[in-house]
């Protein structure tokens, strides 16, 4: 074990009587040390960046060693929020991240949410998956609220009540985890395996029909994703602004337009659902093929 004594060195003292001390032969000190009075604690030491932390000491060998601690710990710190944040991409094994925009998109329809996302440090507002979903949750519905916190709904596998979980936006932004070899909703055609005609799934570089494609994953063909299929030509969120297709009040004015405030995405039955705010009293409920870009 090395040291302490070793580890650090003096610099020159300023004008104020203030001595730098370099902690493992930095370039920058890790704070400084000085002496007031003649009490039992005459040195005191204050770390670089500390916004004016002063501890007291004995001696001014031991007001540097608080220092070279101090630096420990720092170093402590750094590890633990690097080592958080680096679960960001380090899904279980035979598991991969995606975002929820993906999952809707994509309507799959087995994920393990992230349970708990802890703040990554303080409650700076940053986030990191530290458990998920012991087991696939059977998505029925995901809703994004105006304030950009998401529902989802579904169910769990065994004799369990509703599933319903509530994330804010940065456990949103942790998306969930969904199978490496998760499947996609291709389009209708011929199935490469047993020639029949239907939807196809794309699994790898395999395309099959949802009979095949359940067989070789080894999963029901009720669990494959189904897309949305809403004849919208936008994929909305929140926020955006909408205009009704079609609804001019007169020749002289411009059509009608609003705020989404609400997303309702039905992994189902492959549907979406838009609230939006035209000014009225109420938020009012739309198909996206209803609605329209401004431009």
């Amino acid at each position: 074990m090395t040291d302490i004594k070793t580890r650090y060195r003096y610099g020159k003292p300023d004008g104020d009587g203030r001595t730098p001390v370099y902690v493992d032969g930095a370039d920058e000190p890790a704070g400084h040390v000085w002496k007031r009075g003649r009490g039992s604690l005459p040195w005191w030491s204050e770390g670089c960046g500390d916004s004016g932390a002063v501890y007291y000491h004995s001696s001014k060998r031991a007001a540097a060693e608080q220092l070279v601690r101090m630096v420990d710990v720092r170093a402590q710190v750094d590890r633990i929020i690097t080592g958080r944040r680096a679960r960001h991409t380090q899904a279980p094994t035979g598991w991969r991240f995606a975002s929820w925009t993906e999952i809707e998109r994509e309507g799959y329809r087995q994920v393990r949410p992230v349970h708990r996302a802890p703040y990554v440090y303080g409650d700076q507002g940053e986030r990191y998956p530290d458990t998920f979903a012991d087991q696939p949750v059977t998505l029925t519905r995901v809703t994004t609220l105006h304030n950009g916190c998401v529902v989802v709904s579904g169910t769990e596998p065994g004799d369990r009540p509703p599933y319903v979980l509530l994330m804010d936006p940065a456990h949103v932004a942790l998306g969930a985890l969904v199978r490496e070899q998760e499947p996609r909703y291709i389009a209708p055609g011929e199935c490469m395996g047993c020639e029949q005609d239907g939807p196809l799934y794309q699994a790898g570089t395999r395309l099959g029909c949802a009979t095949c494609t359940a067989a070789d994953l080894g999963v029901s063909a009720a669990d494959l994703p189904a897309a949305v299929d809403d004849d919208g030509a936008v994929w909305w969120s929140v926020g955006d602004t909408v205009r009704r297709k079609g609804e001019i009040p007169d020749e002289d004015a411009e059509p009608e337009t609003g705020r989404v405030t609400e997303i309702d995405t039905f992994i189902a039955e492959r549907t979406r659902r838009i609230a939006v705010d035209f000014g009225d009293r109420w938020p009012v409920r739309w198909q996206p093929a209803g609605l329209a870009p401004v431009s």
